[in-house]
C-alpha cells in the first residue's frame, strides 16, 4: 500500500479495515500493510512531513481518526493524533478563541479519558465546560456526566458524585433527552453508592438507574454494546442488593447474551464476565476469607476476563479499565491466601533505560490511589520537591482527593555519614568534624532540609493525612506502596549525595497486591514506622542523635588508620 495521502484518504482506510475483517492470510497481509500505512500517516504529522489541516471544521474529522485509531487496536498512533491535535489546537489559541464548539473538546476529553490519559482528559473537559458555559450550547449535561466518569476513576469520589448530580439536575425537565448522558451520571451515582455502602442510597440509585437502562434499551435495544455493559451494571448491583439465585441467574444469561452478540474479545463481554466472576467469589464467600471450589473458580475465570482485557485492542495493557480488572483480581487472590502462600510474583522490572517507563507506571499507581501511600526512601526528595518534577504534583493531588500519606526516611546524622564526600585536601570526617560535615553537605542542605520544609508545608494544609518519620537506621532501599501495587528499588551505594536526585542506577521491580513481596514490604513498612521517629520527636533529639553519630565516628578511627584507606586502595569514606 502507498503512503496515506491526507486526512481524508486516512480516514476512509480506516473505516474499510474496521469493517471488514478479513482472517485469510491475504486478507491478513493486507490488514498489516493498512496498519503500517495509517502509522505511518501519524509519524508524519507530528514530524511535519504531512499537511496538517488546520480548518476549525476540520478538527471532529482528526477526532473521528482517533477514534478509529483505538477502535484498531493502533493505541499509540492515537496517542500520538490526539497529541498533536491538541497542540495544534493550543497554538492555533494563541490570540483568539478559534474552536468555540465545547463538543469538539468534550469529544476529546472523551478520547483522552478512553487512553487512560485521565489528568489532561479532565483539563480538555473543564475547557469544554467554559466554552459550554460561554457560548450556552446544549452541551453541558454531557460534559457534566464526562467530569464525574474521570472524577471517580481519578478517585475523587466526591468531585465525581457533584458532577453527576449537575448533569442529572440539567436534565430533570427533560426525562426522554440525551439518554445517553442520564445513563453516564446514574451510573456513576449507581458505583459511588455501592461503594458507599449505604444500602438506603444503594436502592436510589438503583431505582434510578434502572429507569435510565429501560428508557436507553427502548431506545437503542437491548444486544447494543452501550445498552449490555449497563444491564451489566444493573444486574450486579441488583444481586449486590439481594444476592438471589435469580439475579445471578440474570447476570449469567447476559454474559452469555455478551459472547453470542458481542464476541469474546469485546470490551463489553470481557467485563461481563469479570462481573460475573467477582459476584460468584463475593456469594461463595470469598471476601470473607472462604478458599474453597466456587471463590477459586471465580478467580480463574477472572483471571481469564483479566488476561483478555490485556489482549484485547479495545483495552490492552495499559488501559484503565485494565488495571482495575487486575487490581480487583489481587485483591481477590490476597483475599483467600494466607500471607505465607502468596507466591513471590513481580509483574514488572524496569531497568535503568527504563527510567521514563518507570516514573510513569509510579504517576499512574498514585493517581489511582483512594486510600493510603506508603513511602521508605533516602530522603524523599522526589515525592517532596516540586523542582524534581516527578512525583510531588500526584502527592499533593492525592492529599487533596483524602488519601493519606505516610513516610519514612533516614536520619541525616546516621552511619552513613561516614561516607560523606569531602575536598580531596580536606581533613577526612571524624568524631570531630562530623556534624560540620553533614551540615554543609549539598545532601543535607539542597535535599533534608528542604524536604522537612515541604512536609511542614503540607501537614499545615492537610494535617491528618500526611505525617513524616525519621529512622535512625539505614534504608536499604526506596520502597512506594499503595494499596494495589508496590515498587522496590534497591540502594548499590552507601554515598547518601548518590541516593538522591538522580535516575535509577540498579533497577526496580513492581509487584501487584497478591505477591508475597508486597505482604514483606508492608510488613517491613509497619516495622520501621514504629521504630522510628517523629518530626516532631527527632528534633526534640537532635543533640542526642549527633552525639550518637560522634561515638559511632570515634569507634570508626581504627578502620580509618588502615593503610588501604589511607593509600586510595578503597574509597575513603
Amino acid at each position: 500500500m502507498n503512503d496515506i495521502s491526507d486526512l481524508d484518504a486516512a480516514i476512509a482506510v480506516a473505516e474499510e479495515k474496521a469493517e471488514h475483517d478479513d482472517d485469510s492470510a491475504e486478507g491478513q497481509a493486507i490488514a498489516r500493510e493498512s496498519e503500517a500505512a495509517l502509522i505511518g500517516y501519524v509519524d508524519r504529522l507530528r514530524s511535519g512531513q504531512a499537511l496538517w489541516e488546520d480548518e476549525p471544521e476540520r478538527i471532529p474529522r482528526y477526532a473521528r481518526l482517533v477514534e478509529l485509531l483505538l477502535a484498531l487496536g493502533l493505541d499509540k498512533a492515537a496517542a500520538d493524533l490526539t497529541d498533536t491535535t491538541l497542540r495544534a489546537m493550543r497554538l492555533s489559541e494563541i490570540d483568539q478563541v478559534v474552536y468555540r464548539e465545547p463538543e469538539l473538546w468534550n469529544r476529546l476529553g472523551s478520547l483522552l479519558a478512553e487512553q487512560g490519559d485521565l489528568v489532561r482528559a479532565m483539563a480538555v473537559l473543564d475547557c469544554a465546560l467554559t466554552r459550554a458555559h460561554e457560548y450556552e450550547t446544549y452541551e453541558v449535561p454531557a460534559i457534566l456526566a464526562n467530569l464525574s466518569v474521570v472524577s471517580l476513576q481519578l478517585g475523587d469520589p466526591d468531585a465525581a458524585g457533584i458532577w453527576a448530580d449537575k448533569a442529572l439536575d440539567s436534565l430533570k425537565y427533560e426525562q426522554d433527552k440525551d439518554l445517553e448522558t442520564r445513563l453516564t451520571a446514574d451510573r456513576v451515582r449507581l458505583d459511588l453508592a455501592r461503594a458507599s455502602g449505604d444500602e438506603q442510597d444503594l436502592r436510589s440509585a438503583l431505582e434510578s438507574f434502572d429507569q435510565s437502562v429501560a428508557r436507553y434499551v427502548e431506545s437503542e435495544g437491548g444486544d447494543h454494546a452501550r445498552a449490555i455493559g449497563a444491564r451489566v451494571a444493573l444486574a450486579a448491583a441488583r444481586h449486590e442488593a439481594d444476592p438471589s439465585l435469580e439475579n445471578l441467574a440474570r447476570l449469567e444469561l447476559l454474559y452469555v447474551t455478551a459472547q453470542v452478540t458481542l464476541g469474546l474479545e469485546h470490551r463489553e463481554t470481557i467485563i461481563a464476565q469479570a462481573t460475573l466472576a467477582a459476584t460468584e467469589f463475593a456469594a461463595a464467600g470469598g471476601w470473607d476469607g472462604q478458599a474453597n471450589e466456587r471463590t477459586e473458580a471465580a478467580v480463574q475465570a477472572f483471571l481469564t476476563a483479566a488476561t483478555r482485557a490485556v489482549a484485547s485492542p479495545h483495552l490492552g495493557q495499559e488501559h484503565p479499565q485494565t488495571h482495575i480488572l487486575q487490581d480487583e483480581l489481587a485483591d481477590m487472590r490476597a483475599a483467600i491466601t494466607p500471607d505465607d502462600k502468596l507466591p513471590y510474583h513481580i509483574q514488572k522490572v524496569y531497568k535503568p533505560h527504563q527510567n521514563t517507563e518507570r516514573n510513569d507506571a509510579k504517576r499512574r499507581a498514585l493517581e489511582e490511589e483512594t486510600g493510603i501511600i506508603r513511602l521508605i526512601a533516602h530522603a524523599g526528595a522526589s515525592y517532596f520537591l516540586k523542582e524534581t518534577r516527578l512525583f510531588y504534583g500526584r502527592v499533593k493531588d492525592a492529599l487533596e482527593r483524602g488519601v493519606r500519606f505516610h513516610v519514612v526516611i533516614s536520619s541525616p546524622w546516621n552511619s552513613l555519614a561516614a561516607f560523606m564526600p569531602h575536598d580531596a585536601g580536606a581533613e577526612p570526617g571524624n568524631y570531630q568534624n562530623i556534624v560540620e560535615l553533614v551540615e554543609s553537605s549539598p545532601s543535607y542542605n539542597n535535599t533534608f532540609l528542604p524536604v522537612i520544609e515541604s512536609y511542614k508545608l503540607l501537614k499545615s494544609i492537610y494535617p491528618d493525612l500526611i505525617e513524616l518519620r525519621i529512622t535512625s537506621m539505614d534504608v536499604s532501599g526506596s520502597t512506594l506502596l499503595t494499596s494495589n501495587v508496590g515498587f522496590f528499588e534497591p540502594y548499590i551505594t552507601s554515598n547518601p549525595q548518590r541516593r538522591t536526585r538522580r535516575g535509577m542506577s540498579v533497577f526496580e521491580v513492581a509487584f501487584r497486591k497478591d505477591s508475597r513481596y508486597y505482604a514483606d514490604s508492608l510488613e517491613e513498612f509497619r516495622a520501621q514506622w514504629e521504630l522510628s521517629s517523629t518530626w516532631a520527636e527527632f528534633e526534640n533529639s537532635q543533640e542526642q542523635h549527633k552525639a550518637a553519630l560522634r561515638s559511632e565516628m570515634g569507634a570508626l578511627a581504627s578502620v580509618r588508620m588502615r593503610a588501604s584507606v589511607r593509600r586510595g586502595e578503597v574509597p575513603r569514606p
